[in-house]
C-alpha cells in the first residue's frame, strides 16, 4: 500500500481509557448518593418532620457526629413510646455545661410518679435526670449517616476535613460535567480537510452531554443544600443496636391493633368447647370463632348474644389479624423484668417473666396515671390468673391498651375477674365462675369454657 493511500485511512479509535472511565463512575456515583442522603434528610420536612444533627461521638461505630436523624411532632396526648427513641429538651439543671440542650435518648421504663427514665444505647447507665411528658419534642423515625458532616465541621471549626470535602465535591463536579474523555484521534487526509474529534466520536448514551449536566446541576444542588442547610444539633444515643439493650429499628414499632377480630372475644386455632354444670351459667357478649377448626360446642343458643362463625370468611380474617397482633406484641422492647408473681399496683410498660411464668395472684392493679392511650404488655411461656383473683384498672387505663402473650397457654382460673386481650399460642382455658373483660384467643390450639362472664370492654 503506497504512502498516499496510508494517509487516507482513518485513525483506529481510540475510547477512554479505564482510569478515566472508572473516575468519571466513581464520580457519578458519589454526587447521586450525596442527593439521595440529602433528599432522605430534608423531604420529610414537607410532611411536617424535622431533622437534627447528631454532635457527639459517643456511639460510635454505630454512630457519629455529623449523622441526621429525622424527628417525627409528637403532642402531649399522643402515648409516649416505651422503648423509643425520642427527642426531648434537657433543662440546663441537667446539663453539665449548664446550657439547655436536645438530647435523643432511649424512653427505657416508665415511673411511678409519672416520669420516665432515659438512656443512650451505649451507656451501662440510665440518664441522671427524669424525663416530663412535657420535655418530648418528637420520635426519632430514621437515621442518614453522614450527610450532616460539612455543616457539622464548618459551625465547629474544623476547616481541614472540611476543606477535603470540598476539593472532594469540586473534582467530582468536574469530572462528570467532562465526562469519561474524547473518543478518537482526528482523521487526516492528504485529499480533504481534517475532520474534528467530535464529527468521529459518538459518545454513549450514559455520558451524553445532557445526562453529565442533570447529575452535575444535581450534586451542585445538593452540595449547596448540604453545606448551607442550618438543622438543630442533638446530643444523642440512636443506633440499631445496643450492647445492654434490646435492638430496634430505625422505623416505628408496629401499630397494635385487633383489626378483623375486634368483634370477637373468643377465637380458636382449633375448636371451642364448652362445659357447662347442668348445661347453664356462661354469658357471652359478643362473636366467637373457629379458623380452620369447625367446632364450637356445648353452648345454648342463649348462651352467645353474638355469631358463631365455624371457619367463615369472616372467622379466617380475624384469625390472620390476631397471629399478626401475636407478632407484633414480640417486638416492642422490654422495659421491667418481673418475677412471675403480679400483685400490688404496676405502671404503663412491657413486662416480661423472669422465669418463664406469669401469674396473677390478690389483686393486680393497673396504672395509668391519667393516660387513657398508656399500654400495658405482659410477655411469658405460660400466663395464669389464679383463682380469686383481680385485674383492675384505674386512672385512666383500660382494657383494650392491656395485652397478655403467651408462647404456651393461657389459663383464668376459677372465679378470678381478668381485664385485656390475651393471646395463647397453644391451648387456653377460661375456669368455673371466672369473668374476663377482653378477649382470648388462641393461636394455636383449642378453647374451653366452663361457666364463665365474657364481654367485650364497655
Amino acid at each position: 500500500m503506497s504512502n498516499a493511500a496510508r494517509r487516507r485511512q482513518p485513525a483506529p479509535p481510540r475510547t477512554p481509557g479505564w482510569g478515566r472511565l472508572l473516575g468519571f463512575a466513581l464520580a457519578e456515583g458519589y454526587l447521586v448518593l450525596m442527593a439521595t442522603l440529602a433528599a432522605f434528610a430534608l423531604l420529610p420536612v414537607l410532611f411536617g418532620w424535622h431533622a437534627t444533627v447528631i454532635q457527639t461521638g459517643s456511639m460510635e461505630p454505630h454512630i457519629s457526629p455529623g449523622d441526621v436523624a429525622v424527628v417525627s411532632p409528637w403532642a402531649m396526648t399522643d402515648p409516649v413510646p416505651l422503648g423509643g427513641v425520642v427527642q426531648y429538651r434537657s433543662p440546663a439543671a441537667a446539663e453539665p455545661s449548664g446550657i439547655e440542650r436536645l438530647r435523643l435518648h432511649r424512653i427505657v421504663e416508665a415511673r411511678d410518679d409519672g416520669t420516665f427514665t432515659t438512656a443512650g444505647d451505649a451507656n451501662q447507665d440510665v440518664d441522671s435526670s427524669a424525663l416530663e411528658r412535657q420535655q418530648i419534642t418528637g420520635q426519632a423515625r430514621l437515621l442518614v449517616p453522614f450527610i450532616g458532616l460539612p455543616g457539622f465541621w464548618l459551625a465547629t471549626g474544623k476547616t481541614i476535613p472540611l476543606v477535603g470535602w470540598l476539593l472532594i465535591t469540586i473534582a467530582a463536579l468536574v469530572l462528570v460535567s467532562r465526562g469519561p474523555g474524547q473518543g478518537r484521534t482526528p482523521h487526516t487526509d492528504a485529499e480533504g480537510p481534517a475532520r474534528s474529534e467530535a464529527e468521529d466520536f459518538e459518545e454513549p448514551p450514559s455520558t451524553t452531554p445532557a445526562r453529565r449536566a442533570v447529575v452535575a446541576v444535581v450534586g451542585l444542588v445538593a452540595a449547596g443544600v448540604i453545606l448551607g442547610t442550618r438543622v438543630s444539633p442533638s446530643t444523642a444515643a440512636f443506633t440499631a443496636s445496643t450492647r445492654t439493650r434490646s435492638s430496634w429499628g430505625v422505623a416505628s414499632l408496629p401499630v397494635l391493633t385487633l383489626g378483623r377480630a375486634a368483634t370477637y372475644v373468643l377465637l380458636a386455632h382449633g375448636n371451642i368447647q364448652h362445659d357447662p354444670l347442668l348445661a347453664i351459667g356462661t354469658d357471652i357478649t359478643g362473636n366467637v370463632a373457629t379458623s380452620p377448626g369447625t367446632r364450637i360446642d356445648g353452648f345454648w343458643p342463649w348462651d352467645i348474644t353474638g355469631s358463631s362463625d365455624k371457619n367463615t370468611t369472616g372467622a379466617h380474617n380475624a384469625k390472620i389479624d390476631v397471629l399478626s397482633l401475636y407478632s407484633a406484641l414480640e417486638k416492642y422492647p422490654t422495659t421491667v423484668t418481673r418475677a412471675p408473681v403480679l400483685a400490688g399496683t404496676l405502671t404503663p410498660g412491657v413486662y416480661t417473666s423472669s422465669t418463664g411464668r406469669f401469674t396473677v395472684n390478690g389483686t393486680l392493679t393497673l396504672d395509668a396515671r391519667g393516660d387513657p392511650s398508656a399500654r400495658f404488655i405482659f410477655r411469658a411461656g405460660t400466663i395464669i390468673t389464679a383463682e380469686n383473683s383481680t385485674i383492675v384498672l384505674t386512672r385512666g387505663a383500660r382494657a383494650e391498651n392491656v395485652y397478655w402473650r403467651s408462647t404456651g397457654a393461657v389459663t383464668l382460673g376459677p372465679s378470678s375477674t381478668a381485664r385485656g386481650t390475651f393471646l395463647a399460642n397453644t391451648d387456653a382455658a377460661i375456669q368455673s365462675r371466672a369473668t374476663l373483660v377482653g378477649r382470648l384467643y388462641s393461636c394455636a390450639g383449642s378453647i374451653s369454657v366452663t361457666r364463665a362472664t365474657i364481654s367485650t370492654p364497655a
